[in-house]
């Protein structure tokens, strides 16, 4: 996965004035301060403890404050942005410049840490009305050769621990090709029958014996929230006002679409097939439903992200969330929240990388979130064949590519294809699903390094277009190689040694031996056929030797990587030098570990005695003797020499500078 850009971020801003929600404010307390508490209603607005920020809002027509993250707790941190102290305003719909007015006055208080604009995400789809006799698309990312490492010995793929959630407009969990797949949570299982969702043909329901109206497993020690979550959540509700029924309005058929890509039931004689086969899918609705009937907006999409990483963290399963939409506009605080999902809650989180422009139709190179943010995958759209057909979003921050072109998949009444990069995403969090369930001791950093160092390359040759190269992610996903090939190593810089005369420090005009020193992460998997090559871009630098093979490095152990010998030229200003070392093992078809890593050298300027052509600091009749060896051509000299042995300083070797040095020697 590859670190995300700032320069993506910066670029956003100029993308996303049309972006605001124009009814909503963010804003985030210091954690040095006492947290705010909600505590009394006064005509239908919700104040605080803090009289500053009531006035603020008595100030506001038809202001409201609650939670941004209702499920956060003080535990869910990134850096110095606690989740839980994140607030969201809520008001009549205003200008930007009126906006601005309120984000001004609760900057000013003393402990605020931040306020952001609260920006607009919408899914990323375009269906039309062609249905397909079969999933082109699953063979093309070799889905049946993967499922063959189970069936060849009678197993099913799939396993019902791991959960794709989709993050969306919600399931319609009844569907005959979802409902036996549908994540069951059994912490909230109150009458012990084993299951949360029962019914019969197109009639199912939430397991009414479940229906306590209590908390059960209340892993954020608030009995208030997640009151009967049998199969996912909707944070926002109609009215955003959350509730446990994750099943979307009829016309809302997105969220039922993903999740047929995520894990519909596979071999089951019944519509479609997924490349997870047999894996949960979690129903999280983050639209509220008073949009009907106008844009569909992605109203609670991060409130969402979070319940479904934490449900599944405490469920003990593991949870891959697809977030199938998007827009303009970085925030701190949907990062810090990507953040604490994947680290704290291991989850992998794996976004849509944006249907080409915001502002009119065709191909684009720009910002776009949440799939632009660190620690995310971000997957943009092909066609058939590894085909780019120029109406998607690509550049640096994109991670993979996956088919997103005429993908057939579930509906709420039935089954439909469609085109987008809101199709691909889940096309390529099921192969993350799958991956897991056979590699079920992964973790979700090593899940991804998989999938991404497995993708096929191929793309960059059917799309050889110059601006394209390396703007689609590491290749196209393939579930066959995710699933056959073994872990790659994780192999770290831990330091060097070096050698330059006769010391550690290096100066201009000598050759240098450097060693360096690498490990090989216990954890992960063995470099095999381990190769390195040190490069650097500096003129003045030339490396002798700077490709070496070094055979196996098994987990747990180190290598003394050298000694690369570097000469640097006697007029090489004292400055840092950079290099890059860059390993590759683990070779098979289009597969490889690659990894490089930065290293920098400090040169110091050279301080030369005149005469001391052997470097070693006393002028005496051996330095004679060389000086007189190059004037005769008996000698080639070095660079250094060339310097030293000019005594009389006129850029020219010959028999004054011999004299000149007698003369210094008698003396």
């Amino acid at each position: 996965m590859k670190k995300k850009n700032l320069a993506f971020f910066i670029l956003g801003i100029v993308f996303c004035s049309n972006n605001i929600r124009l009814n909503t404010l963010l804003f985030c307390i210091k954690s040095s301060n006492d947290n705010i508490i909600i505590n009394s209603h006064n005509n239908n607005k919700h104040l605080t403890n803090n009289k500053d920020l009531n006035a603020i809002i008595n100030s506001i027509e038809g202001c409201i404050i609650e939670p941004w993250l209702p499920g956060a707790t003080s535990d869910d941190s990134s850096g110095d942005i606690y989740l839980n102290r994140i607030y969201r305003l809520n008001f009549t719909q205003r200008s930007l410049n009126q906006i601005d007015e309120i984000k001004n006055k609760i900057e000013l208080m003393d402990i605020i840490h931040s306020v952001e604009y609260e920006y607009l995400r919408v899914p990323l789809y375009t269906p039309n009305d062609q249905y397909y006799n079969n999933q082109w698309f699953l063979p093309a990312i070799n889905s049946n050769d993967a499922w063959d490492t189970w069936t060849n010995i009678g197993e099913v793929p799939g396993d019902k621990n791991i959960i794709l959630a989709s993050v969306d407009l919600g399931v319609n969990y009844s569907h005959a090709d979802l409902r036996n797949n549908i994540w069951q949570n059994l912490g909230e299982d109150a009458d012990g029958d084993g299951h949360t969702i029962e019914g019969s043909g197109s009639n199912w329901y939430l397991d009414p014996g479940d229906l306590n109206g209590i908390d059960d497993d209340d892993w954020d020690n608030n009995s208030y929230t997640y009151i009967d979550d049998l199969i996912g959540w909707d944070p926002a509700g109609l009215g955003g006002v959350d509730d446990n029924d994750p099943n979307p309005p009829s016309s809302w058929s997105h969220g039922t679409h993903v999740a047929g890509l995520l894990s519909s039931t596979t071999d089951n004689n019944t519509g479609i097939a997924s490349t997870a086969f047999n894996c949960s899918i979690m129903a999280v609705k983050v639209s509220d439903d008073n949009q009907i009937g106008g844009d569909v907006y992605i109203t609670d999409g991060f409130a969402g992200i979070l319940y479904a990483a934490k449900a599944g963290y405490y469920s003990e399963g593991f949870t891959i969330i697809n977030n199938s939409w998007g827009g303009a506009g970085y925030s701190l605080y949907e990062q810090a929240t990507i953040n604490v999902c994947f680290n704290d809650y291991n989850a992998i989180i794996v976004c849509a990388a944006g249907n080409g422009s915001t502002t009119s139709w065709g191909e684009s190179n720009e910002s776009h979130y949440p799939s632009s943010y660190d620690n995310v995958v971000s997957v943009c759209a092909l066609g058939s064949n590894n085909q780019w057909n120029h109406w998607a979003t690509y550049g640096a921050t994109v991670d993979l590519a996956s088919p997103g072109e005429n993908i057939r998949s579930t509906t709420n009444n039935g089954y439909a294809s469609w085109d987008g990069s809101s199709m691909a995403s889940p096309v390529a969090a099921s192969v993350f699903g799958l991956l897991k369930s056979y590699r079920p001791s992964w973790t979700n950093e090593m899940i991804q390094t998989m999938v991404l160092g497995t993708a096929d390359p191929i793309i960059y040759t059917v799309n050889s277009e110059s601006y394209l190269q390396g703007m689609l992610g590491t290749g196209r996903v393939d579930a066959y190689y995710a699933i056959t090939t073994p872990l790659f190593p994780d192999i770290e810089y831990i330091g060097d040694d070096i050698l330059s005369g006769d010391d550690t420090i290096i100066e201009a005009g000598e050759q240098a031996e450097i060693f360096i020193i690498l490990f090989s992460n216990p954890d992960w998997g063995s470099a095999i056929s381990l190769q390195t090559n040190l490069t650097t871009e500096s003129s003045y630098v030339t490396i002798l030797n700077g490709n070496l093979n070094h055979g196996d490095l098994p987990p747990g152990e180190a290598l003394l990587s050298g000694p690369y010998i570097i000469e640097f030229s006697i007029d090489t200003p004292s400055s840092n030098i950079d290099f890059n070392l860059n390993l590759i093992s683990n070779e098979n078809d289009h597969v490889e570990y690659n990894k490089n890593i930065p290293l920098t050298y400090f040169v110091e300027e050279s301080v030369t005695l005149l005469g001391d052509l052997n470097q070693d600091s006393v002028l005496s009749v051996l330095d004679l003797i060389l000086l007189i060896n190059i004037i005769l051509g008996n000698e080639e000299p070095t660079s250094l020499q060339l310097l030293t042995g000019d005594l009389n300083q006129d850029s020219i070797i010959n028999i004054l500078d011999a004299i000149a040095l007698v003369n210094i020697i008698i003396s």
